[in-house]
């Protein structure tokens, strides 16, 4: 399943719990109502993009990004707003990305609440390293979540197999090739090939800044 098959779901599922039709809907978002039957409607012929998610998650009075995980109503269950975030580096992801119910408190020496809807198995991670710069430098902590799709252009956390080796990088795709890449011009092996040596922990939702 997709982000886009996702959001689908979620707002379709909206709409009936709601009682909210699609006029309704088209009204609330300052749309036509043909725009929005065209994405929302039961048989769509487009997808629901970055920013009209978060348009209809305002217009539903629900948590941004929460269209984008599936069973929108977890949100109001407590498990994915107010929780508690390990902050991890590349050494104890590695590890982590094996077996997330492993994972134990004492395992992390700081912890930080989710800034927004995340899945069941999120952490953050601890960047090291000056590859990404200058997006992100040594130091930054970056919400990373297993629960989303991974697309080209996103930016994930991948682990070697035979040494659990795990590093922070952009995927990207060339042809029917995926390949890791290096945002940081000077960084000498920028292009990592994603084969089966390697394996997708998860991709980056949030960069979290200390002020």
């Amino acid at each position: 399943m997709t982000i886009y098959d996702t959001r689908y779901q979620n707002t379709r599922r909206l709409l009936a719990e709601r009682a909210i039709s699609l006029k309704a809907l088209a009204d609330l978002l300052g749309k036509a109502p043909a725009q929005v039957s065209a994405f929302a409607g039961k048989n769509p012929h487009k997808n629901i993009g970055e920013q009209i998610a978060r348009e209809i998650e305002k217009a539903f009075n629900i948590p941004k990004g929460s269209l984008d995980y599936p069973e929108h109503n977890n949100v109001t269950q407590g498990n994915v707003l107010g929780r508690q975030l390990p902050v991890i580096g590349s050494v104890v992801a590695g590890t982590f990305c094996e077996s997330f119910d492993e994972f134990h408190p004492g395992d992390a020496e700081e912890w930080i609440e989710a800034p927004g809807p995340v899945g069941p198995n999120a952490f953050v991670l601890r960047i090291e390293g000056i590859s990404m710069e200058d997006k992100f430098f040594d130091g930054d902590k970056v919400v990373i979540d297993p629960s989303l799709e991974a697309a080209p252009g996103c930016f994930v956390v991948a682990k070697r197999v035979r040494d659990q080796a795990v590093t922070f990088k952009q995927l990207r795709k060339e042809g029917d090739q995926f390949y890791l890449y290096a945002l940081n011009e000077s960084w000498p092996d920028r292009v990592i090939l994603l084969n089966e040596e390697w394996h997708i922990c998860g991709r980056a939702r949030w960069k979290i800044s200390d002020l």
